[in-house]
Formats: structure tokens, sequence, C-alpha cells
């Protein structure tokens, strides 16, 4: 009686166990193909992907044979295997999905215009379900036969085929792996450069604050310099013809001697003096104290600016007896000062006799002077004189 009783348990246990390993309703595996092209050539490569979703849960998992599907076993006559990949494997809640590319070509006679079907593939697999925490029951073996797929040999559509094959993207497990490594690629340097692109507004806007917060400085730069020389030249090359039609006044020495103290202070080194011109006379035309030179700046409704320099015989003789000049530099200087003292005696003369050769000299040493500084006014030799102050500079602290 007790030994009938225990047999009915037992029973009853192995019926439960079965019961729950039933309750999976799903299949176990599903596969499916995918061509490159529905129509090739004799001869012709192509891919062919073989996709397998696996059952893989809690109380059954399948257990897949898959080393006949490897590229270097498989075959698929009448079609010959060139090579082949096999990608990662993906996996869901409930699926593990893996794949196999093949390279294939149909080198054959007496195919052309006819559908020529992948052979009859079997896969063989096993149900493993769980019984219990650590027991698990194995399945008989199995077969699973891929579904059929064909390849028109010249034709464009398969006569089995029961829709337009969209052959236009063939991506496999490995591509979108390549994909989504490229994609964490791109977004790790669009991170990287947007943190520079931060810092450097920072940066931009830390210094655009320091900047306005320093006291400014009102500038006295009412011209450049390039426009201040090139009206000096034009006043020299109206005195110039002004000589040419006559002789020479006081008047006129007097213009020629404005414009040689301008140029004279660029040669010193001293800035020019500027301030806006606010003689007005009745016609609307404006006129300035002898010594000074108007230029207009600005356009179209352009402002005029006096410009002037204080240079004397006397500052150009001080200049002369600085030390740290070099030859060529006193050489231009004195041939400024003997200029300089020959327009000062005929505008200043009181008994109106002037020396026109000493005058004539004047105006040539004028226009050579104003030459040279047009050009140490450029831009890069402005760059070699600073550079050039700043290595005297250092040689003279190195020095003590």
């Amino acid at each position: 009686m007790v030994r009938n009783i225990l047999l009915a348990l037992c029973l009853a246990a192995l019926g439960a166990t079965a019961a729950r390993a039933q309750t999976v309703q799903t299949d176990p595996l599903q596969c499916w193909w995918r061509t490159s092209a529905g129509a090739v050539r004799v001869g012709e490569p192509f891919t062919v992907v073989l996709t397998c979703a696996v059952l893989e849960a809690e109380e059954a998992m399948v257990v897949v044979d898959q080393t006949r599907l490897e590229p270097a076993v498989v075959q698929f006559a009448p079609f010959e295997v060139l090579g082949g990949a096999h990608g990662a494997d993906l996996r869901t809640d409930q699926r593990r999905f893996f794949q196999y590319e093949y390279r294939l070509r149909l080198i054959a006679e007496g195919l052309f215009g006819k559908d020529v079907a992948l052979p009859d593939t079997k896969i063989s697999y096993r149900v493993q379900s769980k019984v219990g925490q650590k027991t698990s029951l194995q399945g008989r073996d199995q077969a699973y036969i891929l579904p059929a797929q064909s390849v028109r040999i010249l034709s464009l559509v398969p006569n089995d085929a029961s829709d337009i094959r969209d052959t236009s993207s063939a991506d496999t497990f490995s591509d979108i792996d390549q994909r989504a490594f490229r994609a964490n690629l791109f977004t790790v340097i669009g991170g990287v450069l947007f943190v520079l692109a931060a810092l450097m507004t920072i940066l931009a806007l830390v210094r655009l604050f320091q900047r306005y917060r320093k006291p400014v400085v009102a500038s006295k730069q009412l011209i450049n310099d390039a426009a201040i020389l090139s009206g000096v030249g034009r006043e020299l090359s109206s005195v110039q013809r002004d000589r040419d039609g006559g002789s020479w006044t006081p008047e006129l020495a007097g213009r020629a001697l404005g414009a040689l103290r301008i140029v004279s202070t660029y040669a010193i080194g001293r800035p020019v003096s500027q301030m806006p011109a606010s003689r007005l006379l009745a016609d609307g035309s404006e006129t300035a104290e002898p010594g000074r030179l108007i230029l207009k700046v600005g356009w179209p409704r352009g402002k005029r600016i006096a410009v002037s320099g204080a240079v004397t015989p006397q500052t150009v003789a001080r200049t002369i007896a600085r030390p740290g000049q070099t030859a060529a530099h006193l050489a231009l200087l004195d041939t400024v000062s003997r200029a300089l003292a020959s327009l000062t005696a005929a505008t200043f003369s009181r008994d109106g006799v002037l020396d026109a050769s000493a005058l004539d000299e004047a105006m040539a040493t004028s226009k050579s002077v104003l030459r040279r500084m047009k050009f140490e006014q450029l831009w890069f030799m402005k760059r070699l004189a600073t550079r050039r102050a700043g290595t005297e500079l250092d040689n003279r602290v190195w020095s003590r």
C-alpha cells in the first residue's frame, strides 16, 4: 500500500515537471536566408546571409550544432563556396541570434534562364529543459530544414519568389557592430571637441572681460602715419611746383619748413602733433597757423586734421649726441639738421635775401628723407625695428 502511494506521488511530480517544461509555446529554432542579388550571371560572386533565432528561456534552451554551418565546412552544391564569416551573436530576453555570411558563385552549363535553389540544409539541435534548480533534461536530437531559396541565372526574379526582394542593403551583424563602434567613437570625439570649444569660449570671454576692465586711455592718433606722410609728400610737390614757376619767397620756404619739420619728427622717433582744424573762413575753406599742415581723413564727409612738428636744428643736435646711433642714421640726421637751418633762416630772414641753391638742396633733402620715412613706416619695417629694439635692450641688461 505504501509503495503504491509513493509511486503515485513520483508520477505526479514527473507530470508537473513535464507540464512546466511544455509551458514554452514558441518555435525553438527559426532561420531565414537573404541574398545580395536576385539574379546573377554564371561565375558572378554574390553573398548569401543565413540568420537564425534560437530559443534561450529559463524553462528551456535550444542547443544548436553549428559546426556544419562554418564557411570552411558547409557545401551548397551546385554553388561553390568562396568564403564567409561568422558574426557576433545578438541576444534578447528569450532569443539568441547567430548569423553566417557566405560568398558563393555558380559555374555550370545548362542553367541559363533557370532558377537554381540552394540545397536542403539541415541543422541539428536539442531542446534542453530545466528541472529543479541544478538539473536539466536533454531532449532527443532534432533536425531543422532551412527554407528554400532560389537564385535566377540571367533573370530578374525567380519563379518561386513571393515578392520583390529588397537587395539594396545587405547589412550583417558585423556591419552593425562596426557602425555602432564608429558611432560611439564619433560621439566621444564630438564630446571632446565640444569641451574644447567651451574652454576656448570661456578663455575668450575672460580676456574680453579683462580688456574692458582696464582704464580706457584716450587715443591721440586722429590720422595714421601713412596718411600723414602722403599729405607731406603732396605739400612738398606743391612747393616744388611753385618754386619751378618762380623764385623762393619766405612764405614758400615756411611751407617747406613745416613739411620738413613733420618728416624730421619721424626721423628722430617722436610722435607728430595732431589736432582737429577749427579755424574756418567765410567761404567754408580752412586755414591753419604757419607750420601746420591740414589733412582730410574719413569718407564721404571727412574731418580735417592739423598736423605739425616741433623739430629744430637744436633738437636734431641733441638726438645726434645720444649714444647708440648707427652711422647711417647719424648721416641722415646731419643732412636734416642742415636743411632745417637753411629753411629756418629763409623763413625768418629780415633782409629778404634768400640762398636759392641752399633752399633747393634743402628741398631735395626733404624729399629724400620723406621717402626714407615712408619705407620705415611699413608694417614689416616697424616689426623689425621693434624686434631690434628688444634685442638691444636684452643685450644691455645682460652686459650689466
